[in-house]
């Protein structure tokens, strides 16, 4: 892959992470065709979160991996990859229904050592918010997996943390593995403690007010 590149680019309100996967309904004309395309070529496309009027100029490029349904009327329901970050150097806004361009530069972390307790640190935090918010939905982080040179956890994490979408562009944008992983355990460390705090709350509700500890040991002071 050569550090500089034309692609069709997407904006959408979303951010893509590489590795993520998002699906997408498609009904606009012009983007119908940009993924019928991708399908058809097996090529990538760039995804650029756009808020308001603005279009942000780090995104990531994108391949179809699922084909969900084609609709009668042409719409087309699909999955997402991410694949590589990239930075915006010129936009062609092309006109009403056609697909937009971008002349891109790719972006890759800066050379660094790997903060590995910043890291297992972050992902146990993930894991406790895992465990509470999706309740066995999705699979807890293998720390030993995931805490490797070549494996970027800040990116899995993100995708199921709870960031609002500017958090997300701003963490996309970062360069450094370790800046990244700092921001997300900071923010899960403020988080945690409040989805701890609301499970609580749904506890007590289920339970007339009552905190269930009839299954729990009894203390050394505590009668069988």
């Amino acid at each position: 892959m050569t550090n500089r590149t034309r692609i069709p680019v997407f904006p959408l309100g979303v951010v893509l992470f590489p590795e993520s996967r998002i699906p997408l309904h498609i009904f606009e004309d012009r983007y119908k065709k940009l993924i019928n395309e991708a399908i058809e070529d097996k090529s990538s496309f760039g995804i650029n979160y756009v808020e308001g009027d603005r279009l942000h100029a780090v995104g990531c490029s994108a391949r179809v991996v699922e084909v969900l349904e084609r609709h009668p009327d042409g719409e087309i329901d699909v999955v997402t990859e991410g694949e590589s970050r990239y930075e915006v150097l010129e936009f062609e806004q092309n006109g009403p229904g056609e697909i937009s361009f971008a002349t891109v530069r790719w972006l890759d972390d800066e050379p660094e050592v790997r903060d590995t307790d910043l890291a297992g640190e972050t992902i146990h935090l993930f894991n406790e918010l895992a465990e509470i918010a999706y309740k066995g939905t999705i699979d807890p982080l293998d720390e030993k997996l995931w805490n490797a040179e070549d494996r970027f956890p800040s990116f899995k994490i993100a995708q199921k943390s709870g960031l609002e979408a500017p958090q997300r562009q701003a963490l996309l944008s970062i360069t450094s593995e370790n800046e990244r992983l700092s921001m997300l355990h900071k923010f899960l460390a403020q988080l945690l403690p409040k989805v701890q705090e609301l499970e609580t709350m749904h506890t007590l509700i289920r339970n007339d007010g009552y905190i269930v500890t009839w299954n729990k040991k009894p203390g050394p002071d505590q009668e069988d």
